[in-house]
């Protein structure tokens, strides 16, 4: 009886030995470390981020983790190294982000998560394809970070590569040599995917890993975390290829499996950005916001990164004072962490600068994309292309500016930055283009600017393709620069094309597609089409004011162009409310003595002096030009615009007298800032030519030849204009 009480007890003591043993797993992650060849790490201290506990590696490299008490399977938990074993400085290598998904907490033989890490400055490891890979997928993390207030892709690849390198003690130089030679010879779609990614090739990026995540979702269950990285980094490359709502499709199916993720939410909200879906962005880059500040504290730059996101987006929104708020914050934030020459600071510059001067604050906005330019040319070297691009930016301010030649000087070397280190065929390269043609053109530098269209066109159809939003943006350009030449058989095509790309790729109802529709609206007014040209324009404004609200300044821009089409048709009853309504929206928004405030004001104007209201029309013109002298100053060309308008409502008043120094002022403005043969230098001479030829014919021949032959040279013998001084010289000379 007794050995049968004895072997009772001695079962129940193993009975409760097993359960005590169950139980005991409960609430641990269980670790196992190795180095990048496989050798399991000893004496390594691996914990959990947060309220979790930590542990040291034994002999087999295995570590029992305590995690906090609210932390479940299959909830995501970010490791990091307390401490290396002595004579080893270990950085974790994979997770590639040092984040895991909670295995079961059944005592099961594969309920564990690998750790993989290397030696700080172990430069074999630069032959492993674990290593390459995980430090890839931190260079795209970086990038995406770093590249806040860059549309085009991977200007700041460079410094992620720094960063990354610097992280594993090695140098940029080197790694990037080594994913390069990797990416070479990777054969799988997942890898071959990241090295196309890398390397800037999208449309290849995203057919790997588009294939590679259709593998993967076969057999969800054996690695979830897999799925969700591939679908991550899908989703990337999709948005820089310019494939916004499949990018937002990708980046959701990662948020499934990875819940909670800063970097994804951040990612995701940008992409519903671009596709137009402003009300869905905002929440979500609220909540990457708060999801960074909790996971990496409220003042780290990947917090800064996320405002800097968000401040875009108020911008886009026409929440000026909003952008500046989180833009100032983020800046605050960067020289804080990083010192205030770090190139994040030069981001934030940008950022600030970008806000100020679609406010019109042009003055306060100068000296900061000046300081981005110096902070990346010390930072990065003089050549590098972010130094490309914060060139850019201060050249298109001082364009506003009315300081052409410094702006030219400057595009034109940003140009050669951008030739010279991504070659002469890159994408980037014809953004670029664009860009010196858009300033070429504003001079009156037509033919200059013509084939430097082309050549981007040409570009972006051989490396994105002909149906890319890009390849559109080039078209939509071209066509601009073909109207202005008169040329209107060639550029109605092209705009017709580029809308048709934009419907597809963007949608029917994208602000992009409302920019195309209102510019092909003006070739067809232009061409006095009115009745082709009137349903684009309402449709323009409706997309508009979907998109953005009744009071956003694109829809003040939308109705400012219809009702110049139905002035132009005569229907001055219904032009009238449209432009009081987009003089009050900008006056709401902006301020009664902005710069931008004086384009309705003038054209309201217009109206007026159209109508044959002169009493009312005079005062606006006064305050137009009483604005464009206190925000641009007195030789601003924008100044001489009003000095010819106003000079125009005196003379159809009958006071020549007090016209024709305005004449005079505006044609000495408009010589000196775009140069003797601009299309409006031509036009000032026409209006001192009507001026002089009751009074003085002989000298009003002068003037309407001289202005012929401008117009002749930069507009063509058949621009409406030109046909237009042709026949009053001949009334003249008649």
């Amino acid at each position: 009886m007794r050995c049968h009480r004895c072997l009772g007890l001695v079962l129940i003591l193993i009975s409760l030995l097993f359960y005590q043993v169950v139980w005991a797993e409960t609430g641990v992650l269980v670790v196992h470390v190795k180095d990048v060849q496989g050798h399991p790490v000893r004496g390594l201290q691996i914990g959990v981020e947060g309220d979790g506990g930590s542990a040291v590696t034994g002999d087999d490299g295995k570590a029992r983790i305590r995690l906090a008490g609210q932390t479940k399977e299959k909830s995501w938990v970010s490791l990091q190294i307390l401490v290396s074993p002595a004579k080893g400085d270990f950085v974790i290598v994979s997770p590639w982000d040092y984040r895991s998904l909670v295995p079961s907490f059944e005592n099961e033989s594969d309920n564990f998560v690998p750790v993989v890490v290397v030696r700080r400055g172990d430069r074999a490891a630069l032959e492993n394809g674990t290593f390459l890979a995980a430090l890839t997928a931190q260079i795209i993390k970086e990038d995406a970070l770093g590249a806040q207030q860059k549309q085009s892709g991977q200007e700041d690849l460079k410094v992620a590569v720094a960063t990354v390198a610097k992280r594993y003690g090695l140098t940029a130089d080197e790694l990037d040599q080594a994913i390069r030679v990797w990416g070479a010879r990777a054969t799988a779609p997942y890898e071959t995917g990241m090295a196309e990614l890398y390397a800037g090739n999208y449309s290849a990026a995203s057919s790997e890993l588009a294939k590679s995540l259709r593998a993967k979702e076969e057999k969800l269950t054996a690695d979830q975390a897999a799925v969700a990285d591939n679908a991550c980094f899908l989703g990337r490359s999709l948005w820089l290829g310019g494939q916004y709502s499949d990018s937002v499709v990708a980046y959701r199916r990662c948020l499934q499996l990875r819940p909670d993720d800063g970097a994804t939410l951040n990612n995701l909200a940008r992409s519903l950005t671009d596709e137009g879906d402003l009300k869905s962005a905002e929440p979500i880059f609220h909540e990457a916001i708060t999801d960074d500040e909790k996971r990496w504290g409220p003042n780290h730059p990947y917090v800064a990164a996320g405002l800097g996101s968000l401040g875009m987006l108020l911008m886009a929104k026409g929440d000026y004072a909003g952008a500046e708020t989180v833009d100032r914050r983020a800046l605050e934030m960067y020289q804080n962490a990083l010192g205030p020459d770090h190139h994040y600071v030069a981001v934030g510059l940008t950022n600030l600068g970008a806000v100020l001067q679609a406010k019109g604050d042009y003055v306060a906005a100068e000296p900061l994309f000046r300081r981005a330019v110096n902070i990346d040319e010390k930072a990065l070297g003089p050549n590098d292309r972010d130094v490309g691009t914060d060139l850019d930016n201060l050249s298109k301010l001082l364009e506003v500016r009315g300081d052409y030649q410094v702006a030219e000087s400057l595009a034109r070397r940003s140009l050669t930055i951008y030739e010279t280190a991504l070659g002469p065929d890159h994408p980037d390269v014809a953004t670029e283009l664009v860009n010196l043609s858009v300033l070429l053109r504003d001079q009156g530098k037509l033919t200059d600017a013509e084939p430097l269209c082309r050549r981007a066109l040409s570009i972006y159809e051989k490396q994105l393709g002909p149906s890319h939003h890009f390849t559109a943006a080039a078209l939509y350009q071209l066509a601009g620069i073909l109207r202005t030449r008169g040329k209107y058989s060639e550029a109605g095509p092209l705009y017709k094309r580029a809308i048709a790309i934009d419907e597809k790729a963007l949608g029917p109802e994208h602000p992009d597609l409302a920019r195309g529709l209102d510019d092909y609206a003006e070739l067809l007014r232009d061409q006095a089409d009115y009745v082709t040209a009137e349903p684009l324009y309402r449709r323009a404004l409706a997309i508009d004011e979907n998109a953005f609200g009744a009071d956003h300044l694109s829809v003040a821009t939308d109705s400012n162009n219809l009702a110049e089409l139905l002035r132009a048709k005569g229907d001055y009853v219904d032009a009238e409310p449209l432009y009081r309504r987009a003089l009050a929206i900008e006056e709401k928004t902006l301020g009664p003595d902005n710069p931008i405030v004086g384009a309705p004001l003038n054209n309201l104007a217009e109206l007026l002096r159209a109508k044959g209201n002169y009493i009312e029309a005079e005062p606006l013109y006064r305050r137009v030009l009483v604005i464009d002298e206190k925000a641009l100053g007195p030789d601003h060309p924008n100044v001489a615009i009003a000095l010819n308008n106003l000079g125009e409502l005196l003379r159809d008043k009958g006071d020549d007298a007090a016209a024709e120094p305005l004449y005079r002022r505006a044609l000495k403005i408009f010589k000196e800032k775009l140069g003797p043969d601009h299309p409006y230098v031509a036009a000032v001479l026409y209006h001192l030519a009507l001026l002089e030829v009751k009074t003085n014919p002989t000298d009003a021949v002068r003037l309407c030849r001289e202005a012929l032959m401008i117009d002749e040279k930069a507009l063509g013998p058949s621009h409406p204009n030109t046909m237009k001084i042709r026949r009053s010289l001949d009334s003249m000379n008649k």
